[in-house]
């Protein structure tokens, strides 16, 4: 199984979901399609145990935060940098995608139960354990996170493979959506977009296009310190400023 697990990988790297099929891992492995479904029933199996080999293990507490910035806030229970272990799993998530961009094609029909999945889940969890949150708050909290880092790196990686299908560069797209947008963000009709518009936020810059980590961090630091803020009010009973 490992060995049929690890093929349809390699093949997923260099195809794509779509690319990824029972006759493909057959034929790399030297085999015929028909003697395969004696160890997986079908494509819809064989992507069940992709997805969870591919994810790997989670990283791990003492793990590089790799250049986490702010993260630092009030400690957890047991004085642990909760918020430096958030990040940390945020970063190590987005790599996982972008090593494997075909994962976020994968349609979430049923919640984790991989040995893999369980493990991420337990890991991000584990972070933001003993810091004055409910359970069900902790797993809101978690399922809010993942949500988050799985959509925004869905954006950047169909941005990055735009230029693919249409035959327009990164680039051109950013500064044509620049256009675009002067054109169209009326200050009547749209008069927050016109402002954000007006003082240039969305001129193309020496950063990639569909860079999403400057979303994601500011984000992910604005969503922790609401955090830190409901939990301080909990234990206080005083309403922070």
């Amino acid at each position: 199984m490992e060995k049929i697990a690890s093929t349809a990988i390699e093949i997923a790297d260099e195809k794509g979901l779509d690319g990824l099929s029972m006759q493909h891992v057959a034929g790399r492995l030297g085999y015929t399609a028909m003697s395969l479904y004696r160890y997986v029933p079908g494509k819809e199996q064989l992507v069940d145990i992709v997805y969870d080999r591919a994810l790997g293990p989670p990283p791990g507490r003492g793990d590089s935060a790799d250049g986490a910035a702010g993260t630092t806030g009030e400690p957890a229970g047991d004085g642990r940098d909760w918020r430096g272990g958030v990040y940390r799993w945020v970063r190590a998530m987005l790599g996982v995608y972008s090593s494997h961009p075909w994962l976020l094609d994968i349609t979430t029909s049923a919640p984790p139960l991989g040995p893999n999945q369980l493990a991420w889940f337990d890991a991000l969890l584990q972070e933001v354990s003993d810091i004055g949150l409910g359970d069900d708050e902790m797993v809101h909290l978690v399922l809010f996170v993942t949500g988050a880092v799985r959509d925004l790196a869905r954006t950047s990686s169909e941005l990055a493979a735009s230029p693919d299908r249409t035959g327009v560069s990164v680039e051109q797209m950013a500064e044509g959506y620049s256009h675009a947008l002067k054109d169209l963000a009326d200050g009547t009709r749209f008069p927050a977009l016109s402002r954000v518009v007006s003082a240039g936020v969305f001129e193309p810059s020496e950063e990639p296009y569909n860079d999403i980590v400057p979303s994601l961090e500011f984000g992910l630091q604005r969503l922790l310190d609401g955090v830190e803020s409901h939990v301080r009010t909990r234990r206080t009973g005083t309403t922070a400023v």
